[in-house]
């Protein structure tokens, strides 16, 4: 019979000293997308998150669409949550696509860059296209902004 209670003793004493999970991290309510071209910034994109985690914009800059989508998923257990982004930059030499998977961060983020080739002189013969570099950083926000007035 003392064998019984010391073993549940010890159960019980090893499930109370067992860690626990943290909650899961709250997320934030939003995120700004920044492009910047060589180093110049584009026009930002706020993107509100849904209560699952979601997101989801577009935004179009001179003669190219940027579309972005993704998740924040903030896991029992982990410190910080897990964001899962899909790029996609379409201009007049095609479609390109930046996939990026990293743990959020309080401050600006990096996800990636793109390379693409430019006509700054226009596409006359022998005219060489240049090559120009489009970076993406990802940056929480403490609010979804409202809805830009439409003209």
């Amino acid at each position: 019979m003392k064998i019984l209670f010391a073993a549940g003793l010890l159960l019980a004493s090893a499930a109370f000293a067992a860690p626990k999970l943290p909650a899961a991290p709250p997320h934030p309510p939003a995120l700004k997308l920044i492009a910047e071209r060589d180093s110049e910034a584009l026009k930002p994109l706020a993107l509100c998150l849904t209560p699952s985690g979601r997101f989801a914009g577009n935004i179009r800059e001179e003669e190219a669409t940027l579309s972005v989508s993704g998740s924040l998923q903030a896991d029992r257990g982990l410190t910080r949550p897990i964001l899962t982004v899909a790029l996609e930059w379409r201009d007049e030499a095609g479609l390109q696509k930046l996939d990026s998977h990293l743990a959020l961060e309080n401050g600006r983020m990096l996800l990636g860059s793109l390379w693409l080739q430019t006509h700054p002189y226009g596409r006359d013969s022998g005219v060489e296209p240049q090559r120009s570099s489009l970076t993406f950083y990802l940056e929480p926000l403490a609010a979804c902004p409202p809805p830009a007035p439409q003209p």
